[in-house]
Protein backbone atom coordinates (compact mmCIF):
# COMPACT_ATOMS: atom_id res chain seq x y z
CA UNK A 1 0.00 0.00 0.00
CA UNK A 2 1.28 3.37 -0.81
CA UNK A 3 2.33 5.64 2.39
CA UNK A 4 1.41 9.10 1.98
CA UNK A 5 4.80 10.31 0.47
CA UNK A 6 4.60 8.32 -2.35
CA UNK A 7 1.31 9.41 -3.81
CA UNK A 8 1.29 11.47 -6.69
CA UNK A 9 1.55 15.05 -5.82
CA UNK A 10 -1.31 16.29 -8.20
CA UNK A 11 -3.89 13.46 -6.79
CA UNK A 12 -2.78 14.90 -3.24
CA UNK A 13 -3.34 17.89 -4.34
CA UNK A 14 -6.85 17.49 -6.01
CA UNK A 15 -8.03 15.96 -2.56
CA UNK A 16 -6.60 18.79 -0.38
CA UNK A 17 -8.64 20.90 -2.70
CA UNK A 18 -11.91 19.16 -2.32
CA UNK A 19 -11.52 18.88 1.55
CA UNK A 20 -10.96 22.38 1.77
CA UNK A 21 -13.69 23.43 -1.19
CA UNK A 22 -15.93 21.19 1.38
CA UNK A 23 -14.89 23.65 4.17
CA UNK A 24 -15.85 26.71 1.74
CA UNK A 25 -18.78 25.38 1.00
CA UNK A 26 -19.68 24.15 4.54
CA UNK A 27 -19.08 27.95 6.14
CA UNK A 28 -22.71 29.09 6.09
CA UNK A 29 -23.66 25.78 7.66
CA UNK A 30 -21.53 25.22 10.40
CA UNK A 31 -18.17 23.17 10.70
CA UNK A 32 -17.63 19.41 10.25
CA UNK A 33 -15.51 18.45 13.38
CA UNK A 34 -14.39 15.07 11.09
CA UNK A 35 -12.81 17.52 8.94
CA UNK A 36 -10.75 18.68 11.86
CA UNK A 37 -9.61 15.21 12.88
CA UNK A 38 -8.92 13.92 9.18
CA UNK A 39 -6.81 16.93 8.94
CA UNK A 40 -4.93 16.66 12.12
CA UNK A 41 -4.18 13.08 11.42
CA UNK A 42 -2.54 14.00 7.70
CA UNK A 43 -0.39 16.61 10.29
CA UNK A 44 0.70 13.61 12.35
CA UNK A 45 1.51 11.49 9.12
CA UNK A 46 3.46 13.99 7.59
CA UNK A 47 5.59 16.11 9.51
CA UNK A 48 8.46 13.63 11.05
CA UNK A 49 10.39 16.18 13.05
CA UNK A 50 9.02 16.56 16.56
CA UNK A 51 10.31 19.98 16.72
CA UNK A 52 8.64 21.55 14.24
CA UNK A 53 5.00 19.58 14.74
CA UNK A 54 5.76 21.46 18.11
CA UNK A 55 6.20 24.59 16.85
CA UNK A 56 2.95 24.19 14.45
CA UNK A 57 0.87 23.20 17.17
CA UNK A 58 1.57 26.22 19.14
CA UNK A 59 1.29 28.65 16.26
CA UNK A 60 -1.80 27.19 15.17
CA UNK A 61 -3.51 27.22 18.32
CA UNK A 62 -2.14 30.28 19.24
CA UNK A 63 -3.85 32.00 15.78
CA UNK A 64 -6.91 29.44 16.23
CA UNK A 65 -7.24 30.76 19.97
CA UNK A 66 -7.08 34.64 19.02
CA UNK A 67 -9.99 33.88 16.33
CA UNK A 68 -11.89 32.10 18.86
CA UNK A 69 -11.58 35.48 21.02
CA UNK A 70 -12.26 37.93 18.67
CA UNK A 71 -15.60 36.43 17.86
CA UNK A 72 -16.15 35.29 21.38
CA UNK A 73 -15.91 38.95 22.61
CA UNK A 74 -16.93 41.34 19.92
CA UNK A 75 -19.73 39.11 17.71
CA UNK A 76 -22.30 42.14 17.32
CA UNK A 77 -25.21 39.83 16.56
CA UNK A 78 -25.04 37.81 19.63
CA UNK A 79 -27.95 37.70 21.70
CA UNK A 80 -27.35 35.56 24.61
CA UNK A 81 -24.80 36.58 27.47
CA UNK A 82 -22.21 33.89 28.21
CA UNK A 83 -19.10 33.98 30.30
CA UNK A 84 -16.23 31.63 30.10
CA UNK A 85 -13.54 31.95 32.95
CA UNK A 86 -13.03 36.00 33.29
CA UNK A 87 -13.97 36.52 29.92
CA UNK A 88 -17.99 38.11 28.87
CA UNK A 89 -19.53 37.25 25.67
CA UNK A 90 -22.14 35.75 23.79
CA UNK A 91 -23.10 31.85 23.43
CA UNK A 92 -23.30 33.05 19.50
CA UNK A 93 -20.51 34.78 19.14
CA UNK A 94 -18.78 31.15 21.33
CA UNK A 95 -19.97 28.77 18.81
CA UNK A 96 -19.05 31.58 15.73
CA UNK A 97 -15.83 31.51 16.86
CA UNK A 98 -15.26 28.07 17.45
CA UNK A 99 -16.04 27.06 13.88
CA UNK A 100 -13.94 29.77 12.59
CA UNK A 101 -11.32 28.80 14.39
CA UNK A 102 -11.63 24.68 14.19
CA UNK A 103 -11.98 25.70 10.29
CA UNK A 104 -8.81 27.76 10.09
CA UNK A 105 -6.68 24.69 12.28
CA UNK A 106 -8.01 22.23 9.50
CA UNK A 107 -7.29 24.54 6.14
CA UNK A 108 -3.60 25.18 7.91
CA UNK A 109 -3.17 21.47 8.70
CA UNK A 110 -3.92 20.62 5.34
CA UNK A 111 -1.69 22.92 3.67
CA UNK A 112 1.29 22.46 5.86
CA UNK A 113 0.87 18.35 5.56
CA UNK A 114 1.26 19.01 1.79
CA UNK A 115 4.23 21.38 1.52
CA UNK A 116 6.05 18.28 4.17
CA UNK A 117 5.02 15.33 2.70
CA UNK A 118 5.58 16.90 -1.07
CA UNK A 119 8.92 17.23 -3.25
CA UNK A 120 8.64 20.41 -4.71
CA UNK A 121 10.40 18.97 -8.00
CA UNK A 122 8.19 15.94 -8.04
CA UNK A 123 5.22 18.70 -7.90
CA UNK A 124 5.75 20.33 -10.35
CA UNK A 125 6.87 17.39 -12.61
CA UNK A 126 3.38 15.84 -11.91
CA UNK A 127 1.41 19.35 -12.71
CA UNK A 128 3.17 19.35 -16.34
CA UNK A 129 2.47 15.43 -16.44
CA UNK A 130 -1.43 15.16 -15.16
CA UNK A 131 -3.17 19.08 -14.93
CA UNK A 132 -1.92 19.92 -18.46
CA UNK A 133 0.57 22.47 -17.14
CA UNK A 134 2.76 24.27 -20.19
CA UNK A 135 5.56 23.04 -20.20
CA UNK A 136 6.96 26.76 -20.77
CA UNK A 137 5.79 27.58 -17.13
CA UNK A 138 6.39 24.15 -15.81
CA UNK A 139 10.36 23.61 -16.25
CA UNK A 140 10.57 27.46 -15.74
CA UNK A 141 8.97 27.01 -12.34
CA UNK A 142 11.12 24.12 -11.85
CA UNK A 143 14.32 26.59 -12.49
CA UNK A 144 13.46 28.92 -10.35
CA UNK A 145 13.28 26.41 -7.58
CA UNK A 146 16.89 25.18 -8.34
CA UNK A 147 17.93 29.02 -8.54
CA UNK A 148 16.75 29.28 -4.58
CA UNK A 149 19.81 26.58 -3.39
CA UNK A 150 21.93 27.95 -6.60
CA UNK A 151 21.94 31.73 -4.67
CA UNK A 152 22.41 30.55 -1.62
CA UNK A 153 25.35 29.09 -2.22
CA UNK A 154 26.72 31.18 -4.73
CA UNK A 155 26.00 34.05 -1.76
CA UNK A 156 27.81 31.83 0.58
CA UNK A 157 31.47 31.85 -1.61
CA UNK A 158 30.93 35.30 -2.06
CA UNK A 159 31.24 36.19 1.55
CA UNK A 160 33.75 33.79 2.06
CA UNK A 161 35.97 35.39 -1.14
CA UNK A 162 35.34 38.40 0.51
CA UNK A 163 36.43 37.83 3.85
CA UNK A 164 39.43 35.97 2.14
CA UNK A 165 40.35 39.38 0.91
CA UNK A 166 40.00 41.67 3.98
CA UNK A 167 40.52 39.41 6.76
CA UNK A 168 38.11 38.04 9.61
CA UNK A 169 35.89 39.94 10.81
CA UNK A 170 32.69 40.50 10.24
CA UNK A 171 30.99 41.90 6.19
CA UNK A 172 29.67 45.25 6.74
CA UNK A 173 26.42 46.35 5.23
CA UNK A 174 28.06 48.51 2.29
CA UNK A 175 30.28 45.60 1.31
CA UNK A 176 26.82 43.45 1.53
CA UNK A 177 25.56 45.72 -0.94
CA UNK A 178 28.14 45.51 -3.28
CA UNK A 179 27.45 41.39 -3.63
CA UNK A 180 24.12 43.00 -5.36
CA UNK A 181 26.13 42.93 -8.55
CA UNK A 182 28.22 39.81 -8.83
CA UNK A 183 24.87 38.11 -7.65
CA UNK A 184 22.89 39.55 -10.55
CA UNK A 185 25.68 38.73 -12.75
CA UNK A 186 25.45 34.96 -11.45
CA UNK A 187 21.60 34.49 -12.44
CA UNK A 188 21.68 36.05 -15.73
CA UNK A 189 24.20 33.84 -16.70
CA UNK A 190 22.35 31.16 -15.16
CA UNK A 191 18.95 32.33 -16.75
CA UNK A 192 20.91 32.32 -20.25
CA UNK A 193 22.37 28.73 -20.00
CA UNK A 194 18.32 27.57 -19.00
CA UNK A 195 17.57 29.48 -21.48
CA UNK A 196 19.34 27.33 -24.19
CA UNK A 197 19.01 24.06 -22.33
CA UNK A 198 15.41 24.74 -22.76
CA UNK A 199 15.74 25.64 -26.66
CA UNK A 200 18.07 22.40 -27.05
CA UNK A 201 14.71 19.82 -25.83
CA UNK A 202 12.33 21.51 -28.18
CA UNK A 203 10.54 23.48 -25.74
CA UNK A 204 10.54 26.75 -27.23
CA UNK A 205 9.56 24.73 -30.97
CA UNK A 206 6.83 23.39 -29.34
CA UNK A 207 8.29 19.82 -29.56
CA UNK A 208 6.28 17.16 -27.40
CA UNK A 209 8.61 14.93 -25.69
CA UNK A 210 9.47 12.18 -23.02
CA UNK A 211 9.87 12.64 -19.45
CA UNK A 212 12.90 11.42 -17.39
CA UNK A 213 10.18 10.55 -14.84
CA UNK A 214 7.14 9.00 -15.03
CA UNK A 215 4.98 11.34 -12.80
CA UNK A 216 1.20 9.61 -14.55
CA UNK A 217 -1.35 7.70 -11.95
CA UNK A 218 -0.48 4.49 -10.89
CA UNK A 219 -3.48 2.40 -9.13
CA UNK A 220 -2.94 3.25 -5.85
CA UNK A 221 -3.10 7.00 -6.66
CA UNK A 222 -6.53 6.20 -7.99
CA UNK A 223 -7.70 4.34 -5.08
CA UNK A 224 -6.42 7.26 -2.97
CA UNK A 225 -8.18 9.64 -5.26
CA UNK A 226 -11.81 7.64 -4.77
CA UNK A 227 -11.06 6.38 -1.12
CA UNK A 228 -10.65 10.15 0.08
CA UNK A 229 -13.75 11.85 -1.76
CA UNK A 230 -15.63 8.72 -0.28
CA UNK A 231 -14.83 10.00 2.64
CA UNK A 232 -15.06 13.50 2.73
CA UNK A 233 -18.73 12.95 1.19
CA UNK A 234 -19.83 10.18 3.62
CA UNK A 235 -18.18 12.29 6.77
CA UNK A 236 -19.71 15.65 5.32
CA UNK A 237 -22.67 16.10 7.87
CA UNK A 238 -21.27 13.75 10.79
CA UNK A 239 -21.01 15.66 14.12
CA UNK A 240 -21.84 18.88 12.92
CA UNK A 241 -20.90 22.37 14.63
CA UNK A 242 -24.05 24.83 13.92
CA UNK A 243 -23.94 28.92 14.36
Amino acid sequence: MKTIYSINPSAKMLVIFLYVGILIFNMNFGFNLSMLIISFLFIILTVKNMKALISLMIAVILFSSTIFLMNFLYYTKGQIPFNLLFLHGTYEGMIRGMILSMRSSSIIFLSVGYLFSTDPFSMIQSFIQNLRIPEEIGYALLISLREIHLFKKNLMNIERAMMIRRGAGKITLSERMKMIIPLFAMVVRKGERSAIALEMRGIILKRKGGYYKDMRYKTGDWIFLIVSTLIVFALLYTFGVRP
